[in-house]
């Protein structure tokens, strides 16, 4: 089952946004937002722009090449109907008091302009939380073979009674943030490598049997920290050996290759590079059978992509 993160995307003078995007990137499937938000990105190459807004090209080239390898997809405006859930009905009341609270508030003549603000911030970031949710809400409802999580900024939004959204925000937190340099070239091939997504899914299924469990997610965090810490320590072993052999077998067969071609013996030669590949092949088998290896994944990404 695919993992979508439903994101409110919100354009600024910089592509703040990157390197969150690309944190969302290596653990979500598809990150999804409507296409009403791409409205002044869609018209960066039909008009001249100012010098302080260059930036929106390199944005609209980001997303374009995200959207064409399958990271980002846009999505149109959900149409109202008539089945509105109560849950989707509270979000609405919720964004429309939210909107009600911020025009009592600008009104307040004993407000400094900083806590105006602070306010006005906070309330744009809580109507967008509110409206991907409701996004979020309605994609559940027309997708049952995939699961949906709204990306939400504001504290007030966060909270949740689902444990299976907690523990993901809490695997989440423990995905790294590539900075900006970081090639999306480098985080798409990270993605699309087998033994990558291998450890992947083995990370979903850890996520999928914790949340289904009696645990508390006090008591997830510890299997976690020992599960990492475990997998850490025996994967240095590992490693340790990996290159060991790697090393011994590298030189064995550069000297029997070398050998054997210069007596002709090219049955030889080619042999010693079967036994050379079936040894590399033995010791990651040997890796996806290490202690720990559930939660593979985000050591992995961690050594990939931490600052």
């Amino acid at each position: 089952m695919s993992k979508n993160i439903v994101f409110p995307y919100v354009t600024f003078n910089k592509f703040v946004d990157e390197p969150l995007i690309k944190k969302l990137s290596l653990f979500y499937d598809k990150i999804l937002i409507a296409e009403g938000r791409f409205s002044i990105i869609d018209e960066v190459s039909q008009k001249e722009l100012k010098t302080e807004y260059q930036e929106f090209k390199y944005e609209k080239a980001v997303w374009d090449f995200l959207i064409e390898n399958h990271v980002v997809s846009k999505y149109p405006s959900f149409k109202d109907e008539n089945n509105t859930t109560e849950e989707e009905k509270e979000l609405q009341e919720f964004f429309m008091n939210t909107i009600r609270n911020h025009h009592d508030n600008e009104k307040k003549k004993n407000l400094s302009d900083e806590e105006k603000k602070i306010q006005s911030l906070t309330n744009f970031y809580l109507s967008h939380d509110i409206l991907t949710r409701i996004d979020t809400l309605k994609f559940r409802k027309t997708d049952n073979l995939s699961e949906y999580f709204p990306s939400l900024r504001n504290y007030e939004t966060l909270k949740t009674d689902s444990k299976k959204t907690q523990v993901i925000q809490f695997i989440l937190n423990e995905i790294p943030e590539p900075d900006f340099s970081t090639p999306w070239e480098q985080i798409i091939e990270y993605r699309s490598d087998d033994n990558v997504r291998n450890k992947y899914f083995a990370l979903i299924n850890w996520v999928n049997k914790v949340a289904n469990s009696n645990l508390k997610l006090s008591e997830i965090k510890d299997e976690y920290d020992y599960l990492y810490s475990e997998y850490m320590k025996q994967f240095k072993i590992h490693k340790m050996k990996y290159n060991n052999s790697t090393l011994e077998v590298i030189l064995n067969t550069t000297i029997n290759f070398i050998k054997n071609i210069s007596t002709g013996n090219y049955v030889s030669s080619f042999k010693d590079l079967f036994q050379y590949n079936i040894k590399n092949a033995n010791l990651l088998q040997e890796e996806a059978k290490l202690p720990g290896k559930e939660i593979a994944y985000i050591f992995h990404t961690k050594s990939k992509f931490e600052k």
